[in-house]
This record gives structure tokens, sequence and C-alpha cells, in this order.
């Protein structure tokens, strides 16, 4: 029941939030977590490192989606 509930409002945000407005969000959510895993390196290498590259990741993959969209 609940899990239905979730499903509805889920798709509900999915058709009303265009694709450009998703994109900029994850490009935003990128930026943030590659400043906050280059200020994790010095007390911890390896999860400054995966915030960096999973932050990377998604900043440039949400502008090259942007890019290939217009």
């Amino acid at each position: 029941m609940i899990d239905d509930i979730f499903e509805f409002i889920f798709e509900l945000l999915l058709e009303l939030i265009p694709n450009a407005v998703w994109k900029i969000l994850l490009s935003v959510v990128g930026i943030a977590m590659t400043v906050v895993g280059a200020t994790k390196i010095t007390e911890s290498t390896r999860i400054g490192a995966a915030l960096i590259a999973v932050g990377t990741f998604l900043f440039i993959g949400s502008l090259l989606s942007l890019y290939r969209s217009s």
C-alpha cells in the first residue's frame, strides 16, 4: 500500500519536472560532492577520492547530456 503511494508520487515528480531541471540539479550535486570530497581527502583518502570520482562523473555526465540534447 505505502509503496504504491511512493511510486505514484515519484512518477508524478518525474512527469512534472522537465529533464533539463533534473540535469542541472545533478550537475549542482556533482559539484557539491566534488567539493566535499576535496575537503575530506585529507582525513580519509578513500572516501575523499570516491566522492571526487562520483561528483566528477555526475557533473560531466549531466553536462554532456545537456549538450547532446540541445
